[in-house]
């Protein structure tokens, strides 16, 4: 009886142990799949921010009157501010292939959105100027943010305040 006793207990250990080694497997893999889904939400709620601060910043170091228009542009929508620092230079902010981007350069250099500085991933804008207010919607990963902008110069001949 000796030895059927050892071999049950032996069974025992090792049916507990791959129990143990189940439940440790299928909790890595949910914590991975909690994890993996956190990065994702970080990333898409970046982007966003990311954006938001750059259009702002953008818009307010542009900010002269008569500089800020929406455009289409070879079917491509861009926020255009147009600047006349002795030649007339071109800044360009707009969505192509998934990520937002800036396009500078002078006014007479045709423009190639392929060929914009990359600011972040995100997967739509749309801009509207209207009555002088500037109102955009950037969207990635389905989640969305509105961004505001009124120039302090609108309205005034010249940018001056």
């Amino acid at each position: 009886m000796g030895k059927n006793n050892h071999a049950i207990s032996g069974v025992f250990v090792f049916l507990l142990l791959g129990i143990f080694a189940i439940f440790s497997t299928i909790m890595v893999v949910m914590g991975a799949k909690a994890y993996r889904g956190m990065v994702e939400r970080s990333d898409t709620h970046n982007s966003i921010r990311v954006a938001s601060s750059y259009i702002r910043t953008m818009l307010r170091s542009n900010d002269e009157a008569g500089v800020l228009r929406v455009e289409d542009v070879d079917g491509v929508q861009t926020i255009t501010m147009e600047n006349d620092w002795g030649d007339i230079y071109v800044t360009r902010i707009y969505i192509y292939e998934g990520k937002l981007r800036e396009w500078f350069a002078m006014a007479e250099i045709p423009f190639v959105p392929g060929n914009g500085e990359t600011v972040c991933n995100l997967d739509s804008m749309k801009a509207e100027l209207k009555d002088g207010l500037l109102h955009v919607v950037v969207s990635e990963n389905g989640t969305e943010m509105e961004i505001d902008y009124a120039p302090r110069t609108a309205g005034q001949a010249g940018g001056e305040e």
